[in-house]
């Protein structure tokens, strides 16, 4: 008896352990659901402590999600007979209200108790989510490149509309033909005009389309190809005697989209049936014929299996294994790198699996030789197939692979080779296919080399095509981070010039020839940094990474803003600046940043380039409305400038380009605005383009977009930054960390939060993030203003670290990246703010003096 109760006490202390561990959650149950026991992971699953537990205030009907609860009901009585049900999946309703995904486990003991495992399975099925969307994406990709391939290969179009024999295109959702080529045109005796667009019933008598159609369905029915023997067929010419093959073509989605037909005409060969000669020889044209056809379709199908994905090696994959044993009993792929030099990836196939493996452990142990008489080196060299029936595999293995080769115990006997070179063009071939027949008398032909070329061309082309997809990811992926490391660079250096000669400005001991030189300062450091802003724009709309919003907003108010932001340029220049509002909706929906970027630019040039009279914007509404309640608004923008001639005009929405290079001497700027105007007008529905103009007279711009009138008391776009949700507070600022690398940086944001009312003493500052790490675990700081491009650690780095070892303070982001995300990554890595450099005051001002309490009890609420 104590040795059965020690065996006890260990299976307890056993399924203690489990239910104590963090790997799984686990419940009992009564038959009513109510929850009579569980583990901690699955009570912090659900957000429930052990005090609603022991409450009995838990009972997985409650927290099963309606839509699922008739599921589990029938679960439960499915489990009453069986004591055990398979594992289900289902949602529970968090504490806090959001979802749960899990997967069940249940059983039930003797006395009624459901024992209950639950996995989290919440990031599993995100995961699957974000993979069937990639999925779709590349899937799109691919058919778009295949559309393009198949438009490129002209010579397909050629074969098509000279075979001889008819060859028919059917749509799927109808079946009417639409295509024929001039075979079956010769054949029916009817124009294609009048052939294309009508069905079976409109041709041929119902009997015969009765028969027709019904193959057509079993067809698209059972998704594979229908042979018809024969068929009889009413034409001009009389009656005629067919022999068919239908085949289904597939879209991205595997469903059939159209009816492929081939029909050979075999009326002579019906009346030449009693003589026993042309019996046989049109017996063996048709056999000849349905190779052909069997050859076709298994092109079509082994191009459609290549073409499902851009991977290189999915590709290879799916090609060996869709050859056998159709091309060979065994395939390798032996591909180059993209220097030539090397074997870079080897893909085998065998139907014989266990032939696979050994030949891949095997050429790991003999690699091919490249001065090799046979096989993948002598046909990489010779650029032609080659062919070796009934093989001494001594004398080819040792030319091919070495001496030793020759000498291993094989377990596959090869009686044919076929080695064909795989070629883009007529440049050096890309790698080698080889084919192996295992099987006793079966020889290559000229046809199986016909086959395989072609093959290989098409294998070359998804090759080129797979290289050339991943070189422009890696280029996209290098132009982003080029920019945005631009952008850091020269907004670095430019906001430490700008703040400092903010600062200077203020300076009242300084002479007036002296305050103008700090203006030229800051008026040409703002025009740099409007051009960095250009470029960047430019460069989001040019690699479609530029997002378009949606907003509600005043127009008219809009417009007010412009005009009056512009109207010190033009004052400047002794000129004058008017606005004109025709008939207008108050409230649109459209992007107001991107529409005000326009005017600025459009208006800004019209400013630029008159040196008298006036600058003038009317904006009015087009009459009707397009579908889903836009309209076309329009901006007309005049001026008394200097005019664009005729030959000037080709090069005005050019990037980097001026009228001319004398204007761009005179004038400056770097010709991004009006090309950078059209391409976000576009965005916007509409467009910019030179209404009239006149060399010496002036000029005039139509800028148009479309916005949805919006009616009622929707509310209105005001534009927000980063801390806007976060409330301003009346306590005084203790104590300030900044952190840049940039040592004038440091000086200046010093500078300007000293300026800001706080003293000196109460301001550190940290070259990288390591030492603010270090400064602000021994000392907590009321804020930390954190650069996140810094060597040694970076901004992220020392986020995380501070909060994994408990500091709570705010910590704002202080960043030159410019790039679209930048915020929206900072705020999400768990910063409290983000400001952007060049620093503006005023901003910084304001987040002094913000309350950071509520991210800080947050935080603490997570712990």
């Amino acid at each position: 008896m104590p040795a059965e109760q020690e065996q006890n006490n260990q299976l307890l202390r056993r399924y203690q352990t489990i239910f104590d561990s963090k790997m799984v959650g686990i419940l009992s149950t009564n038959m009513n659901g109510q929850i009579l026991d569980a583990n901690d992971y699955f009570l912090e699953m659900v957000g429930y402590t052990r005090e609603d537990l022991k409450a009995g205030r838990l009972n997985w009907k409650t927290l099963t999600h309606p839509k699922y609860l008739e599921q589990s009901l029938k679960v439960a009585e499915l489990l009453k007979t069986q004591r055990s049900v398979p594992v289900f999946e289902k949602e529970y309703i968090h504490k806090d209200g959001h979802l749960v995904a899990v997967r069940l486990g249940l059983t039930m003991f003797e006395d009624g108790t459901v024992i209950t495992l639950v996995q989290d399975i919440t990031e599993q099925k995100e995961s699957e989510r974000k993979l069937e969307e990639a999925k779709v994406l590349l899937e799109e990709r691919v058919a778009e490149r295949t559309r393009q391939l198949v438009e490129s290969e002209s010579f397909l179009s050629a074969i098509f509309e000279n075979m001889p024999n008819m060859i028919f295109v059917k749509d799927a959702r109808d079946l009417r033909f639409v295509r024929f080529n001039k075979a079956g045109e010769d054949l029916i005796g009817i124009p294609r005009s009048e052939l294309i667009g009508k069905n079976d019933y409109d041709l041929f008598p119902k009997e015969q389309a009765d028969f027709f159609t019904a193959k057509d369905r079993d067809v698209l029915k059972e998704s594979k190809i229908v042979d018809i023997p024969e068929e009889e067929i009413n034409t001009t010419h009389g009656v005629r005697y067919l022999h068919t093959r239908k085949i289904p073509v597939f879209d991205k989605e595997g469903r059939p989209q159209y009816l492929l037909g081939a029909s050979e005409d075999i009326t002579e060969l019906k009346k030449a049936e009693r003589q026993r000669a042309i019996l046989v020889k049109e017996q063996i044209a048709r056999s000849a014929a349905e190779l052909r056809a069997q050859q076709m379709g298994f092109l079509s199908d082994l191009t459609f299996a290549m073409t499902q994905s851009f991977d290189l090696d999915n590709i290879l994959k799916a090609f060996t294994e869709k050859s056998i044993p159709t091309l060979a009993d065994i395939c390798i792929v032996d591909l180059m790198d993209e220097e030539g030099l090397e074997i870079s990836h080897t893909q085998i196939a065998a139907k014989n699996s266990e032939d696979s493996e050994f030949i891949q452990s095997w050429r790991e142990k003999f690699p091919m030789r490249w001065d090799g008489t046979y096989g993948a080196a002598s046909v990489i060299r010779s650029r032609k197939t080659e062919i070796i029936n009934g093989v001494d595999l001594d004398q080819f293995l040792k030319s091919a692979f070495g001496p030793e080769a020759a000498l291993t115990e094989r377990p596959i006997h090869a009686e044919a080779f076929m080695t064909v070179p795989i070629l883009l063009r007529d440049e050096k071939p890309l790698g080698v296919i080889s084919l192996i027949s295992t099987t006793p008398g079966r020889h290559f032909s000229p046809i199986d080399q016909s086959m395989a070329e072609e093959i290989g061309r098409r294998l070359a082309v998804l090759i080129e095509n797979s290289r050339l997809y991943y070189r422009a990811q890696e280029a996209s992926r290098a132009k982003t981070a080029f920019l945005a490391n631009v952008s850091h660079e020269i907004r670095t250096p430019l906001g430490a010039m700008l703040g400092f000669a903010e600062i200077l400005k203020e300076d009242e001991s300084l002479r007036e020839e002296q305050k103008e030189a700090v203006e030229t300062v800051l008026r040409n450091g703002q025009q740099l940094l409007h051009i960095v802003d250009e470029i960047l724009d430019i460069s989001k709309v040019e690699s479609e990474r530029i997002q378009i919003e949606s907003i509600v907003f005043d127009l008219p108010d809009l417009l007010h803003d412009v005009i009056h932001l512009l109207r010190g340029r033009a004052e400047e220049k002794g000129i004058e600046l008017r606005l004109r509002l025709g008939s207008l909706p108050q409230k649109i929906q459209s992007d107001p940043t991107r529409l005000r970027q326009i005017l600025i630019n459009v208006i800004g040039n019209a400013i630029k380039f008159t040196d008298s009279g006036y600058v003038e914007m009317e904006a009015r509404s087009r009459n009707g409305r397009r579908r889903g309640g836009h309209q076309r608004i329009e901006f007309l923008v005049t001026d008394t400038g200097i005019g664009i001639s005729a030959e000037q005009r080709n090069n005005l929405f050019q990037p980097f380009s001026q009228a001319d290079s004398s204007t761009t001497r005179r004038f400056g700027g770097t010709g991004l605005g009006l090309f950078l105007s059209r391409k976000l007008a576009r965005l916007l529905g509409g467009d910019v383009i030179l209404n009239t103009s006149s060399a010496g007279i002036g000029s005039s711009f139509l800028i148009s977009i479309l916005g949805k009138e919006v009616t009622g008391t929707q509310r209105v776009y005001v534009p927000k930054t980063s801390t806007d949700s976060i409330p301003a507070s009346s306590r005084k600022v203790e104590t300030v960390l900044v952190v840049d690398d940039a040592m004038d940086s440091r000086e200046l944001f010093k500078r300007f939060i000293i300026r800001a009312g706080i003293p000196e003493n109460r301001i550190q500052t940290a070259a990288n993030g390591a030492e603010a790490v270090r400064k602000a675990l021994e000392k907590p700081f009321s804020l930390i203003l954190m650069d996140i491009q810094m060597p040694e650690m970076d901004g992220f780095q020392a986020l995380k670290k501070l909060r994994t070892q408990g500091y709570r303070g705010p910590i704002v982001a202080l960043t030159a990246h410019a790039m679209k995300g930048d915020r929206e990554k900072c705020l999400a890595a768990g910063f409290d703010g983000y400001l952007q450099k060049p620093l503006d005051r005023a901003e910084l001002k304001r987040v002094l003096s913000l309350d950071f309490s509520k991210q800080q009890s947050s935080r603490d609420a997570e712990l």
